[in-house]
């Protein structure tokens, strides 16, 4: 997507997808880590896998 939130197309019309999903759920931290560190407790992790593309150049 860009800045204003709309997701990028390629020629044919096909939305462009750069990251593939790992995980289907966010990690979220253990009873033990939000005991000791009450910010964690709203934590969610996500993984993505960055997808080579045909006009990529990396």
């Amino acid at each position: 997507g860009n800045f204003k939130g709309k997701a990028t197309k390629d020629f044919y019309g096909n939305i462009r997808k750069p990251f593939e999903q790992v995980n289907r759920k966010p990690i979220q931290p253990s009873w033990e880590e939000t005991n000791h560190n009450r910010r964690a407790k709203s934590a969610k992790l996500r993984i993505g896998k960055k997808i080579k593309q045909s006009n990529d150049r990396s």
